[in-house]
Parts: C-alpha cells; sequence; structure tokens
C-alpha cells in the first residue's frame, strides 16, 4: 500500500531552480515573524527544516510515514501532526476529498 503524501504550503517559495532535486532550498527570514512558526516547539522547527530539505527531492511532498522520515532524517520525536495542525504541511488525501 502506498503511504499518504503531505504537500508542503506555498512550496513554491522555496524553490529557486527552474528545475527540481535543487542543492538547496530559499528559507526567507520572514519565517521568524510567522507566528505558527514562532510557536512550534523548537525542536519541531528544526523539524519542519528537514522536511522543507527533503521535499526539495520530491516535487515538495513528504510521505505521511514518520518512522521512515526519522531514519531517513536522522531525527527522533517527529510530530507530522503538529506541522499539519500549523499549516506548514497539508494532506493531499484529505484534501483531495
Amino acid at each position: 500500500m502506498k503511504p499518504r503524501h503531505l504537500t508542503v504550503k506555498n512550496w513554491n517559495t522555496f524553490q529557486h531552480y527552474a528545475k527540481r532535486n535543487p542543492p538547496w532550498i530559499k528559507l526567507h527570514r520572514a519565517i521568524l515573524d510567522d507566528y505558527a512558526f514562532c510557536s512550534l516547539p523548537d525542536a519541531s522547527k528544526g523539524h519542519l527544516m528537514l522536511l522543507w530539505l527533503f521535499a526539495s527531492q520530491n516535487n515538495g511532498m513528504v510521505p505521511y510515514d514518520v518512522p521512515f522520515l526519522e531514519r531517513k532524517l536522522f531525527i527522533t520525536g517527529l510530530d507530522l501532526d503538529l506541522l499539519i495542525e500549523a499549516g506548514f504541511l497539508t494532506d493531499t488525501e484529505l484534501a483531495q476529498r
């Protein structure tokens, strides 16, 4: 069974290169003015940035698969639901209903 996928909010603002799989993404300093971002626990802020980097290789998408992502990103305690609730990730399966 194929895992659900999440998309990154406003993914196109992170893109610098026209071609996908860029070596880096844009991180705007305006993120420091984003109340939702500043309200996240510190670990979740770091997790979100790592998810953005992962998404850069996957056209702005990440699988809804916590064990896989924790192994891939070398992290623990990933809370995808918190990042969805905060509006940083969108559940593509739910959005299509």
